[in-house]
């Protein structure tokens, strides 16, 4: 004798029923959907297909928006950065011209210094001013009764710009 086998199915959330294994299956009635049905089916399919179309077009032309305003801060900002590097550079080129004329105009009058000194210096004859101050001027070399010494402390010091003749 065949021993019988008890099947079991779960229905809801955890609820166990038998199932008698002799039955038919239970098989639901097929309805056919009208023509019309179809018809109507497809329209909605239709209308609900466009409709995300729609919202997806709509998503897409907002982002694109937005991607298009970051691009033309984007490119202002440079655009910004651009003109202040070149103002920077300009201002760099106009300044480093300046100093060179500047430098130019110190090593002329530097020039014409030292030629004014070496005119001066052949033109002056010192004995004819020595000559002058003491025939004329009356001028005389100081005698030992009218120099006067003096010592300094080790703290003083003096700050010598020339060397002394």
């Amino acid at each position: 004798m065949q021993q019988l086998q008890t099947y079991y199915y779960n229905q809801g959330n955890a609820v166990r029923k038998e199932v008698d294994p002799y039955a038919q299956p239970y098989r639901p009635v097929r309805v056919l959907p009208t023509r019309e049905q179809r018809e109507r089916e497809k329209r909605e399919d239709a209308i609900r297909r466009q409709k995300i179309t729609d919202r997806k077009r709509a998503a897409a032309l907002r982002k694109n928006r937005l991607l298009t305003g970051y691009m033309i801060v984007a490119v202002m900002l440079t655009c910004v950065m651009l003109v202040g590097y070149v103002a920077l550079q300009t201002n760099v080129t106009t300044r480093m011209s300046r100093i060179a004329d500047l430098e130019n105009e110190l090593s002329t009058l530097n020039a014409d210094n030292s030629a004014a000194e070496s005119r001066i210096a052949t033109t002056t004859n010192l004995s004819d001013i020595k000559d002058k101050a003491i025939n004329d001027l009356g001028m005389v070399y100081a005698t030992s009764s009218q120099i006067v010494y003096y010592s300094v402390d080790g703290s003083d010091y003096m700050s010598q710009y020339q060397d002394i003749p």
